[in-house]
């Protein structure tokens, strides 16, 4: 009977209901973004524009080499921690994520401290924008609370709270952002509006999960015993290292691209690539839910060892998901040079080819979105782990020669072709484990 209710159709109540309110929450997100790059864009200016991004893209690059992202984790071992009744156990698991996101948090904001006055000065080509680089850092350490918190609140089925925490934070960040621009604080403004978001979107998650861990397990994470988890520690510490490992491996490109563009070529190139990797990046919002969904499902249908309805869940998915998806977005790459110059003027026009190249790999991305957690569901995180490794080897390796003769049409190019390398050989190693 479980394993029938696991496996159950793609289009489910379920499935659509919890699906449905990340979507809406994520989507409501994602205009609030798009409205909100439009309108900087066109305030700012693209060489304005550009030394925001830059500004904010070097402290989530430091913070990026540290992050553990424990929330996966820790979903894992709350969820088999709660089905059973463990409370001592999740609470031990609770601090444990806490305490890591909070450490990361501190070592990432000294480094960031330290790194300041060089990258305004190599990076940003502008000294006085140290301190902006040290504020935007400095939001990371409330943000620490997000990670463990979202882990209770997705554990404990509480999306609703989800998405009305993050509409909140995006409609904060927003208004901010676009106040504060408006009234003449130019790159401070856009820095202080995402700072300010960030920091209470940490606040929130944490003041919610506090009370939900309180009434769900008995009383506060503060005082759980480290030695409930005695027995599991190698496996969680693995799962976390692993996890780390190739987040940290996906996220660099992701983070280097526009700090190299700056450095070899201009911050004119940075507001193009910018704007073009926003618009593409829209499409997270979409991948991010089902995958949210998704994920336990297949770790249930691991564990009690259904394979059959594992493949078929994995192939509903495929056809009746992901593909359409795909579709619809690869047909929007061809509106964009009508929509482009309209929204934005055309002082933006040469961003429409990057825009159309890297919405092409979002395509990509959200046709197989069903990849990443399957390969979680099966533990199988040290083939996903070398897949990222060579992915992010040919992209940071590629950076250093197509960036400096290319800038950032070359550039998007290259990561819209990773993209879909990146996925092929995924899907190929998934394709032999089967057959085998």
């Amino acid at each position: 009977m479980k394993a029938q209710k696991l496996g159950q159709g793609v289009l489910s109540r379920p499935f659509v209901r919890h699906v449905g309110t990340l979507t809406v929450a994520n989507g409501l997100g994602a205009v609030l973004s798009f409205v909100q790059g439009i309108l900087v864009a066109r305030w700012l200016g693209p060489e304005v524009y550009g030394v925001a991004a830059l500004v904010m893209s070097i402290p989530s690059l430091v913070y990026t080499f540290f992050d553990a992202r424990s929330s996966e984790a820790s979903v894992k071992f709350l969820s088999e921690f709660d089905a059973r009744g463990e409370r001592e156990w999740a609470l031990a698991m609770c601090k444990v994520g806490y305490t890591v996101d909070f450490t990361i948090a501190m070592v990432a904001f000294l480094v960031i401290v330290l790194l300041s006055p060089w990258a305004a000065k190599s990076i940003v080509k502008r000294p006085e924008m140290g301190w902006l680089i040290i504020l935007y850092g400095s939001a990371f350490l409330p943000r620490a609370l997000t990670g463990t918190s979202y882990a209770v609140l997705a554990t404990l089925g509480r999306f609703p709270s989800i998405a009305l925490i993050d509409t909140l934070t995006n409609i904060l960040r927003v208004g901010l952002v676009l106040v504060l621009v408006r009234l003449g604080w130019q790159v401070a403004g856009v820095v202080w509006g995402n700072a300010i978001a960030m920091a209470a979107t940490g606040l929130l998650y944490g003041a919610l999960a506090y009370g939900l861990v309180k009434s769900q397990w008995g009383r506060s994470w503060f005082f759980a015993n480290w030695s409930y988890l005695k027995g599991r520690r190698r496996e969680v510490i693995g799962f976390l290292a692993y996890n780390d490992l190739n987040a940290l491996l996906g996220m660099i490109p992701k983070q280097l691209d526009m700090v190299l563009l700056g450095y070899f070529r201009n911050s004119v190139e940075v507001g193009y690539y910018k704007l073009a990797k926003s618009l593409a990046g829209t499409i997270g919002y979409v991948v991010g839910p089902l995958q949210s969904v998704v994920y336990p499902e297949f770790a249930k249908l691991w564990g009690i060892g259904d394979m059959k309805a594992f493949r078929q869940k994995t192939r509903k998915l495929a056809l009746q998901v992901g593909l359409p998806l795909a579709a619809v977005t690869a047909c929007g790459v061809m509106l964009l040079p009508f929509i482009l110059p309209a929204l934005l003027g055309q002082s933006y026009d040469p961003a429409v080819p990057a825009a159309q190249l890297l919405l092409l790999g979002s395509a990509i991305w959200l046709g197989f979105f069903w990849l990443r957690p399957i390969y979680l569901a099966q533990g199988r995180l040290r083939v996903w782990t070398g897949i990222s490794v060579l992915v992010v080897f040919l992209s940071v390796l590629s950076f250093f020669v197509i960036i400096p003769y290319w800038g950032y049409l070359g550039l998007s190019l290259w990561i819209m072709l990773l993209n879909g390398l990146g996925h092929i050989v995924a899907l190929c190693f998934l394709a032999r484990k089967w057959s085998g």
